[in-house]
């Protein structure tokens, strides 16, 4: 109690000042890859660059982002990795960062793109049938 009393009449005593806490910058939030995105085999691996196989994936283009994940310690990021080029049948991404060496048996993740809303099938068979039900209902009544 006293010393209560002595921090409101004497507000410069060290007792009564009050840290501050120390504030640390924010640490980055990394991106969730999502356990059901496109896996690839990686063919080939070089100091910076991975070969694999894009089999019927025709949406792979070049600027599009990818993840090296180790299967065997459960999806472990191992790096990221940038698609530079691609032909007919493999790509060829490079490596913008890593947590450790690419290697073969390492697998690779390419998140697929957000398809924009007007060109989803699904909603053009909605614009149809409510189209379809608003000319039946209007017509009926």
């Amino acid at each position: 109690m006293v010393v209560g009393a002595l921090c409101v009449v004497v507000p410069t005593l060290h007792a009564c000042r009050r840290e501050s806490p120390k504030l640390s910058a924010p640490e980055p939030v990394l991106p969730r890859i999502p356990r059901d995105a496109p896996r690839f085999e990686i063919d080939s691996v070089t100091d910076s660059t991975a070969i694999f196989r894009v089999q019927e994936s025709r949406w792979i283009r070049a600027g599009m982002q990818g993840y090296a994940v180790d299967g065997a310690q459960r999806d472990a990021l191992v790096a990221r990795l940038t698609i530079v080029s691609r032909d007919s049948n493999t790509a060829t991404a490079l490596v913008t960062s890593q947590v450790a060496r690419v290697k073969r048996e390492h697998m690779l993740l390419v998140l697929e793109p957000v398809r924009p809303w007007w060109k989803s099938s699904r909603f053009w068979w909605g614009t149809v049938l409510g189209a379809a039900v608003g000319s039946l209902v209007t017509t009926a009544f």
